[in-house]
């Protein structure tokens, strides 16, 4: 993108501090070495050590700002947080300089997978991987984002190199209350937002149209019919769309519904077997933990056909979250939709305890709308001929919030 970029224009907004482009450049030409591990919770100075290394083509670690000593070794042995390197042997001479020395980096970029159900596990990938979906032209020059991701993780990533690459805003929502997201959604005039569905439904009930927002973009977990329909009362100008990335393979598919489309230019890329989504090793990362079907990689993730012979698919779940109660799998995400479905359900968490008898009973950690006066009994009332038996969770427990993992999913236990 060719253009005169102003050093005024802002960068971050990060707790009302706001950063310029010039300020990121000036901070990285301050100094000529940077830190290939990193740990920081302040978000400007993380963007400033990473665009560093990256526009000086340098290979970097991506570590979570709440991680532990014993959390970093079990990562990897060889983590050392107070090693410094030379970066570049001169300053870039301008923002223009510093983005095409970035878009042309060699760089290799270590992220973990967020760890939902397990260990997070070693990824390495390069910015070809990383930016495959990131759209730059004039027509994305005025985007507000709002940052509503773990920095360090492949959302986070993407919504940075889409931000950054067209010179717009950021301002960082990651973790903060459901008032604070609308009082900046307000106050900055907020025009993007990509995050989780557990980061949308956060934001409920719905109490007031927010008109600045052009798009709502939702990945990283199942989302569901009765969400989307919140989030266009609440930001009722906006194009939703759901996307498919993954850790491993970066962004792969977008739908505006739940329905999903295998790429045209990505023919004999995809593989459906046993309902498990396969994904061509040229597509990913790299990493030891890649298990392959000759050239292709189990994603994990099951789909229902909706029309084969055209590619249309949805998501069902993932593999590992089966829930074998009595003989039958059980898909908590289908049970979760049809709680959400309830009036005065915040967000709910399906999961399984081990029985004797049945291999697992199915349980449900529920959380209520402010005010909601529901019971137990309501809601096994409404999951009645929606749902078989089996289906329907023996123990409810209300809970004020569930845990989330640090890149704002829901934790499955």
């Amino acid at each position: 993108m060719c253009q005169v970029i102003k050093m005024t224009r802002i960068f971050l907004i990060d707790k009302d501090c706001a950063y310029a482009y010039g300020d990121l450049l000036a901070s990285i030409n301050a100094d000529d070495h940077y830190y290939p591990y990193y740990q920081t919770h302040n978000l400007f100075h993380y963007f400033v050590n990473l665009v560093k290394a990256l526009s000086s083509g340098k290979d970097i670690v991506l570590l979570d700002a709440d991680m532990n000593p014993s959390e970093l070794r079990s990562l990897d042995g060889n983590i050392d947080l107070t090693k410094k390197v030379q970066a570049y042997t001169t300053p870039f001479s301008s923002l223009s300089d510093l983005m095409e020395k970035l878009r042309s980096s060699s760089s290799h970029l270590t992220i973990f997978t967020s760890g939902t159900t397990g260990q997070p596990k070693k990824v390495v990938h390069n910015l070809e991987t990383l930016t495959r979906s990131v759209r730059v032209g004039d027509k994305y020059a005025d985007n507000i984002w709002a940052y509503a991701y773990n920095p360090t993780h492949m959302a986070g990533l993407q919504v940075f190199f889409q931000a950054f690459e067209n010179v717009n805003i950021l301002v960082n929502v990651f973790n903060q209350s459901r008032n604070a997201v609308y009082s900046q959604i307000e106050k900055y005039g907020i025009t993007h937002i990509s995050a989780t569905p557990t980061f949308y439904r956060l934001l409920l009930p719905f109490e007031k149209a927010f008109l600045s927002v052009q798009r709502i973009t939702l990945g990283g977990e199942k989302s569901d019919c009765h969400l989307c329909e919140m989030l266009h009362q609440i930001f009722p100008k906006a194009k939703i769309n759901n996307v498919y990335a993954s850790t491993e393979a970066g962004s792969l598919f977008a739908a505006k519904g739940d329905c999903f489309q295998f790429p045209e230019n990505m023919q004999g890329m995809f593989k459906v077997v046993d309902d498990e989504l396969l994904i061509h090793r040229s597509l990913l990362g790299e990493s030891a933990n890649f298990q392959f079907d000759g050239d292709y990689y189990h994603s994990g993730d099951l789909i229902d056909w909706v029309d084969k012979g055209k590619g249309l698919f949805r998501f069902r779940s993932r593999k590992n979250e089966l829930i074998n109660v009595g003989g039958y799998k059980v898909n908590p995400g289908e049970v979760e939709d049809a709680i959400l479905k309830i009036e005065g359900v915040q967000q709910v968490l399906v999961y399984g305890k081990s029985n004797s008898v049945l291999g697992n009973i199915l349980c449900a950690d529920v959380q209520l709308e402010q005010g909601s006066c529901l019971s137990e009994l309501d809601i096994r009332k409404s999951l009645l001929g929606q749902l078989q038996d089996f289906k329907i969770p023996r123990r409810i427990k209300f809970v004020e919030t569930l845990s989330l993992t640090r890149t704002g999913k829901l934790k499955r236990i």
